[in-house]
């Protein structure tokens, strides 16, 4: 018997991701819902509509390290078999990402936890250049 791993041909398995059928309102709480998940008391959305628009959501939750950030835009990022807490509205580690990306072709997510600031973004366009899983990450310094 052999094996072989195969990996998804991430351009064409993102893009399928998109059609899942998220609304714009639904995208939306999807990702407010993780802002409350996360202890938030204050979420706000700033958005323009006009030349390069842009929908930002602004929270005061716990935030995220460098490395629970990474495993935050991982696909498949928890495991649905796994208990969790009655207030965990997440299951299969796909929403924030899926629910974003329905609705744009880039998701730029910057946190900070105990004075340390994280970034990472999933750029559809890089994806396609690239034909890679690529996901990009800030430091603090760029």
């Amino acid at each position: 018997m052999g094996e072989i791993e195969l990996t998804p041909y991430a351009p064409n398995l993102v893009e399928s991701t998109r059609s899942i059928g998220y609304s714009f309102e639904t995208a939306l709480a999807d990702i407010i819902d993780n802002s409350i998940s996360n202890n938030a008391t204050k979420v706000d959305v700033k958005y323009r509509a006009n030349e390069s628009p842009y929908i930002a959501i602004i929270d005061n939750g716990r935030g995220m390290s460098k490395n629970s950030l990474e495993q935050a835009m991982r696909y498949g990022s928890s495991n649905s078999l796994n208990e969790r807490n009655e207030e965990d509205l997440g299951r299969f580690g796909l929403g924030l990402k899926m629910a974003s990306l329905s609705q744009c072709r880039k998701l730029t997510v910057l946190s900070k936890q105990n004075n340390e600031y994280a970034g990472a973004c999933w750029d559809l366009d890089y994806i396609y250049a690239t034909k890679k899983w690529t996901l990009i990450t800030y430091q603090e310094c760029d």
